[in-house]
């Protein structure tokens, strides 16, 4: 295993999306998730969150690293873009790579929800279908649409809908904008966005 690195700039993850094979497709998504991923988190700091804005970043633009080759062989492409991160010595991006799809949600600390890059990257990924973002509520239609085969999997996404909404409500607790704004991103290119 590689001796630990510090978090990957922009350019790097581009770069290791590349280099393992991630389809234009996908990195644009990721591209979008990392935009709205790191505007939450600089808006967060702002009112006194403690987020590392650069690790919202690299989550972000890593998240679905594995996600086309785990769909071929049938696995979780969540855990395994996180054993492929760890191996390549980002443990924390791996953990939050790890929870993109599912997470707990926050503790709290003096009536405060703790918020992590984990919990940025996990809503902001709820929030772009394909290369746009959307409302969670239009995410969600879409999920259940590609991933409700069964009765059960509409079940779990349904769960995972009212406890990303949980979230939603954590993280714009103190903001002075709402969920919507977040759709106002869409009027930037996201080819033009860098560290």
């Amino acid at each position: 295993m590689n001796e630990f690195i510090q978090t990957p700039d922009h350019d790097t993850c581009l770069d290791l999306l590349k280099k393992h094979g991630v389809p234009d497709h996908v990195i644009e998504h990721s591209l979008r998730v990392a935009q709205a991923g790191v505007f939450l988190a600089l808006n967060l700091k702002c009112v006194g969150h403690k987020i590392d804005v650069k690790e919202v970043e690299a989550g972000a633009l890593l998240h679905d690293i594995a996600k086309i080759d785990a769909i071929r062989k049938g696995e979780d492409h969540a855990e395994s873009g996180a054993r492929l991160l760890f191996g390549l010595g980002y443990p924390s991006i791996s953990g939050i790579v790890r929870r993109h799809v599912h997470i707990d949600l926050p503790v709290f600390k003096d009536d405060v929800p703790v918020l992590t890059p984990a919990h940025i990257v996990n809503y902001a990924d709820k929030r772009v279908c394909h290369t746009s973002i959307v409302l969670l509520s239009e995410r969600f239609e879409d999920l259940v649409e590609r991933y409700g085969t069964t009765p059960g999997k509409k079940e779990m996404i349904v769960r995972l809908y009212k406890q990303t909404k949980i979230l939603e409500g954590y993280i714009f607790k103190k903001l002075d904008f709402g969920p919507q704004r977040l759709c106002e991103l869409n009027a930037i290119d996201i080819h033009k966005i860098s560290s």
